[in-house]
């Protein structure tokens, strides 16, 4: 059968489980590229959250890692951040993360991770395609008889609790959270112990992001509400996103949760993403505020450069400078934290954080013709722009995971941004074949 070539999208590589490149053969060239990637005889740290697809995956990557002379090292089911974790405390040279993130149950992915726990740039990623393009150097192995390395786990855990050293600002709390019936799943008895407040957990069980975690915040809404809680968080499926929301079980913005952690932290300078809202910028006097692209490995990339300790996407996904990567615990927790040292509640804590009023929309597509050939598209986002002022924006750009056109409109008044939205998602859909 005729394989098309793996491509990385904005995180990784994506889609439905069993469908190539996720299944065994493309598990197999993925852990042979990772082995290539590390070296011969390095350690290759592989995590995945719990899909009913992840362990023939994860035993799929783990012979193509030996079939190219490296070592897999078998993380078991454990959150991306803890991979991350254990690739910068030397456990391993390269990681792979099985999961498929926010997405449904029925699909899965790849998250290659490098030295450090970074995620690869795009050079990097080209490399990696390449290789996966060629057939693997040696045949992949039979399955090991390797065990699951707890210390990968346990590492994860000892660093959250070095980054959170004071949490007395959680005693006598009630929180609820949402795991997602994801990759902090297994762990829920290690953070119980590690938290001093009282738990109501939700998503501990059954399918990842079914009707919970992240994408689904109803059940943790209505939890918090109905148990009397002071606040909650949710989690995705590695775990490397929160969602929070306050003691009434309204959500808090991620916006809203960037700005928080700013302040608390006393940061000089912050990053984020060109999807972040542009009130930050005057919300935060004194904060150089640096926009990069959608995807954390940018903010990572900028981060590290320009030594910057905090960098956000409007999505939930948060990165410390003390801490290898995106972690949803590491960040509720902080921002928990950060609330009821501010506040006596998460409500007060974030009243002053007004955002600019946004629309947002998806637009599916059959193909990605490059935008700036959509003269008619083009042409209303300039006269929407105009129509915004100076504050407003426009902003659009294809999906890395999904066959989806994603639109943004922001600016100072309501009634200008909901018309600009409609104007512009009624060009996409005219400009875009196939568009729907």
């Amino acid at each position: 059968m005729t394989r098309t070539n793996i491509a990385f999208g904005t995180d990784g590589i994506r889609g439905v489980a069993g469908r190539w490149p996720i299944d065994e053969e493309g598990a197999v060239r993925v852990g042979a590229a990772a082995a290539r990637w590390g070296g011969i005889g390095h350690g290759v740290v592989i995590g995945r959250d719990p899909r009913s697809s992840g362990f023939r995956l994860a035993e799929a990557v783990a012979s193509g890692v030996r079939g190219s002379g490296g070592r897999p090292v078998d993380a078991g089911v454990v959150p991306t951040a803890a991979v991350q974790v254990a690739l910068a405390e030397g456990l391993g040279r390269v990681g792979v993360m099985i999961t498929a993130s926010h997405n449904p149950d029925e699909d899965n992915g790849f998250k290659l991770l490098g030295v450090g726990g970074r995620k690869p740039d795009d050079e990097t990623c080209g490399t990696l395609a390449a290789w996966m393009s060629e057939e693997p150097r040696s045949r992949a192995t039979p399955p090991g008889e390797e065990l699951v390395d707890g210390s990968v786990a346990r590492v994860w855990l000892d660093a959250l609790a070095q980054r959170c050293p004071d949490l007395s600002v959680l005693a006598g709390r009630r929180i609820a959270i949402d795991l997602g019936n994801g990759a902090a799943s297994p762990h829920r008895e290690a953070l119980e112990r590690w938290l001093p407040c009282q738990i109501l957990w939700l998503g501990a069980r059954g399918r990842v992001n079914d009707g919970c975690g992240t994408e689904h915040l109803e059940a943790l809404r209505e939890a918090v509400v109905s148990s009397g809680c002071d606040g909650g968080f949710a989690l995705d499926g590695d775990a490397d996103r929160c969602r929070l929301v306050d003691q009434h079980g309204a959500e808090v913005p991620g916006d809203a949760i960037t700005w928080l952690l700013a302040r608390t932290l006393d940061v000089s300078r912050l990053a984020v993403t060109v999807m972040s809202n542009g009130a930050l910028e005057g919300l935060l006097p004194g904060v150089a505020v640096v926009r990069t692209p959608v995807g954390d490995r940018h903010l990572r990339e900028v981060m590290d450069r320009d030594g910057i300790a905090l960098g956000a996407e409007e999505s939930g996904h948060v990165l410390f400078g003390d801490h290898p990567g995106g972690d949803g615990v590491l960040t509720g927790v902080r921002a928990l934290c950060s609330s009821w040292r501010r506040a006596r509640t998460v409500s007060e804590a974030v009243s002053t954080f007004v955002p600019w009023p946004r629309r947002t929309a998806r637009v599916r597509v059959a193909a990605r013709p490059p935008l700036d050939e959509l003269h008619l598209l083009q042409d209303a986002r300039r006269v929407g722009e105009a129509a915004l002022g100076r504050a407003g924006r426009v902003h659009l750009r294809y999906s890395g995971t999904e066959p989806v056109l994603r639109i943004l409109v922001e600016g100072r008044d309501r009634h200008v941004v909901d018309r600009v939205h409609d104007e512009v998602v009624a060009a996409a859909r005219a400009a875009l074949p196939g568009a729907s």
